[in-house]
């Protein structure tokens, strides 16, 4: 991702859990909290393994970790999208004029979670193009059903990431393996000055927030009306330009 700043999420936890006051660091046994007025900061592993239970973390005979579809994280992201299915249903049943969606894809349309397991929730740039390159990344079932659920009510459905522009062609036809309709459109990350469309006054030095809501309102602008922005980072949902905003569950990492 070549315009925003990825931080692990198991780190940022850790991080929040720490006290900002001085004095001596409070020393707890094991199930009991640490003065909130300081202290150390949440137990890393721990965090790992809470996060591997919300995913109903299992692994198969090779050794690769994978996120159980009877998981509360699937629970929690199946309940936001079908109160957005709701919501959308609602809106073409009152005629929206040029209905459309517009889909984040990391941990949004797909789920990253097996291969953030895999690699003890760091993040490797390199690793992450050749997964993305051999499309080991499963779909979201949850996406998946409303991306198709749309389409078939005449719904654009756009994809809008913050993976980088030599990665479309991969990424593209691994949506469409998993089942992913045709697209409306789908934008990347601009690499290059030239790659820069002209609505995005900011160039190759847009934040996330100014790349992405800069692309909604240039939907807008084409008349689109944006029923649903749905995303895992609140970045992908800052800055208006959309009736509803969904917020998928993502513990793993945060990007600003």
């Amino acid at each position: 991702m070549s315009r925003v700043r990825r931080l692990s999420g198991l780190a940022l936890a850790a991080a929040l859990g720490a006290g900002v006051a001085g004095g001596a660091a409070a020393v707890a046994g094991p199930g009991q909290d640490v003065a909130h007025g300081g202290g150390e900061p949440a137990n890393l592993g721990q965090v790992k393994l809470d996060v591997q239970d919300y995913y109903g973390d299992w692994v198969d005979d090779e050794g690769k970790h994978h996120h159980s579809q009877d998981s509360r994280w699937a629970k929690d992201t199946q309940a936001e999208l079908d109160r957005a299915t709701r919501y959308l249903e609602q809106r073409l049943k009152r005629g929206v004029e040029n209905p459309a969606i517009v889909l984040d894809i990391d941990d949004t349309s797909i789920v990253s979670y097996g291969w953030e397991a895999d690699n003890d929730f760091g993040f490797d740039p390199a690793a992450q193009e050749d997964a993305i390159n051999r499309g080991e990344f499963p779909a979201n079932e949850a996406t998946l059903e409303l991306a198709q659920w749309a389409d078939a009510r005449g719904v654009d459905v756009y994809f809008l990431t913050g993976r980088d522009e030599h990665q479309k062609p991969a990424s593209m036809r691994n949506l469409a393996n998993m089942g992913y309709p045709e697209p409306a459109d789908a934008f990347f990350d601009p690499e290059t000055e030239e790659q820069v469309p002209d609505y995005l006054e900011c160039g190759l030095d847009c934040t996330t927030v100014e790349y992405k809501s800069g692309t909604r309102a240039h939907l807008e602008q084409t008349g689109a009306t944006v029923v649903l922005n749905v995303g895992d980072q609140y970045s992908d949902l800052e800055g208006g330009h959309a009736e509803r905003s969904v917020k998928l569950p993502n513990p793993m990492y945060y990007i600003d």
